[in-house]
């Protein structure tokens, strides 16, 4: 190695020596860097055994308490329902019914519905409101609100209930028919507060048939107006009745001149009958015989026809002014009333068939007669209603009618007015100012003298 030494030139010791340093300096830095991550080792050691994780699931009473000291000076506590816990206002209820829903929406046994379609501001509605007879309840007046509604397409022109499911023609459920300026009759589900849309719809346009058009021709012109289902009407739905017998059966009066049949349960038209001249606006069921059928028309006639015959024969009389409403005797089954536009009311028997003379013509009002009503369980009282703002009581007992007493409700000109079917000596009513009102025709000495004996079965107050 000496020998070696020697031969090497200055060059090479600088050269040697550098190396040696630059060794030095790789091997402390290494060093250094172990002893950091070894502190930092030693340090996570540490924090650990502080936190002495191990134990972690360990229970120690002092640290709970502490804990429970820091988050609200106390352990948390469990209570098993809302009932037991004092700081809950809203406790627990047994009855899961009455929370969904609140009292104002419970109907009881007592209270009496009133079915009323209205439009207001270009808005229509079909209100299902709740009488509540005074005394009967508990409360010392009488409470009429109106419960809940659906909202409607078009402007109601006709109402009618029953109580079967459109679905399968026998189901009890309280449903409503409802003719509008459209040719479609929904029917909706009045014991469904929260309902959108109807459970169906009896003709009326079609969506597919509206969306075809509006792609055919870009955008939803006339033709699409046109898109109806197969066997609707073609205009206004202006009258309908429920059949009684066959609960699945309903009559539709329109103002394209027809009378249609409905099955309900496969929602569609079974029988379309042309024997009015002009737009139809009143229909009614025979409440013996279910086939036979009174319609009344702006063609100043009222005709009765058995939907059984051949070519849908009619009987025909004429009345000389638009029907404005078409109702059968309540205690002559044969006999129906006719009220027109002129405010004269005539009642004709169909046994003595077509053109026979009225059995007795009666000018009720100096305006339009409305709407007629009659209760099997009171024979011969029969109220009427006008746009004249006044509902009349008659006795039709004696072959002519004589006034008993009239009432103004204050509901503005009246367009419709009914008895009670459970309660009959009670009479709702509808106008132009948009509400509803009850007129308990008890109140009046005359109906008490003549018809009392004939109400006091209904009576709820004692």
């Amino acid at each position: 190695m000496a020998a070696d030494d020697e031969d090497l030139d200055d060059e090479d010791i600088d050269a040697m020596a550098a190396d040696e340093e630059d060794a030095k300096k790789k091997t402390s830095g290494a060093v250094a860097k172990a002893l950091a991550v070894a502190k930092a080792a030693r340090g996570v050691s540490d924090d650990l055994a502080e936190l002495n994780m191990e134990a972690y699931d360990d229970t120690d009473e002092e640290e709970e308490a502490a804990t429970g000291r820091l988050f609200g000076g106390g352990k948390l506590t469990h209570y098993e329902g809302n009932e037991e816990d004092p700081y809950m206002t809203i406790k627990d209820s047994d009855d899961d019914e009455e929370e969904e829903m609140p009292d104002d929406l419970i109907t009881a046994e007592t209270d009496l519905l009133i079915l009323a379609a209205r439009t207001d501001e270009d808005v229509s509605h079909l209100e299902v409101w709740v009488y509540e007879e005074a005394g009967v309840t508990g409360s010392e007046e009488t409470n009429l609100y109106v419960h809940h509604d659906v909202l409607l397409p078009a402007f109601p022109l006709s109402v009618a209930w029953m109580n079967c499911s459109p679905k399968s023609g026998t189901e009890e459920v309280n449903c409503a028919a409802i003719g509008t300026m459209y040719p479609g009759i929904e029917i909706w589900d009045l014991d469904c507060v929260d309902a959108v849309e109807p459970v169906t719809t009896l003709g009326g346009y079609s969506e597919e048939a509206i969306k075809s058009a509006g792609k055919k021709s870009g955008k939803k012109d006339k033709k699409a107006s046109k898109a109806l289902k197969g066997g609707s009407h073609e205009d206004a739905v202006m009258g309908l009745s429920w059949n009684r017998e066959f609960r699945n059966v309903l009559a539709s009066a329109s103002a394209d001149k027809t009378v249609k049949i409905w099955d309900v349960a496969t929602e569609t038209a079974k029988h379309t009958l042309n024997h009015h001249k002009d737009k139809v606006q009143a229909c009614e069921w025979n409440p013996t015989e279910p086939t036979v059928l009174l319609t009344g028309s702006y063609d100043k006639t009222a005709q009765v026809v058995d939907v059984r015959a051949p070519d849908n024969a009619s009987l025909t009389w004429k009345v000389g002014a638009d029907v404005e409403s078409a109702i059968w005797h309540a205690s002559a089954p044969t006999q129906f009333l006719v009220s027109n536009e002129d405010g004269m009311v005539m009642c004709f028997d169909s046994r003595m068939g077509s053109k026979s003379d009225a059995l007795f013509k009666l000018q009720a009002h100096d305006k339009a007669t409305t709407a007629l009503s009659m209760v099997t369980s009171a024979p011969g009282l029969m109220t009427t209603c006008s746009t004249d703002k006044v509902i009349k009581l008659w006795d039709l007992n004696d072959g002519k009618p004589s006034l008993l007493c009239q009432h103004t409700p204050q509901v503005g000109a009246i367009f419709a007015c009914g008895f009670s079917p459970n309660i009959p000596y009670l009479v709702a009513a509808a106008g132009s100012k948009g509400t509803v009102a009850v007129w308990d025709i008890m109140s009046e000495a005359v109906v008490r003298d003549k018809y009392g004996s004939h109400f006091e079965q209904f009576y709820r107050v004692k």
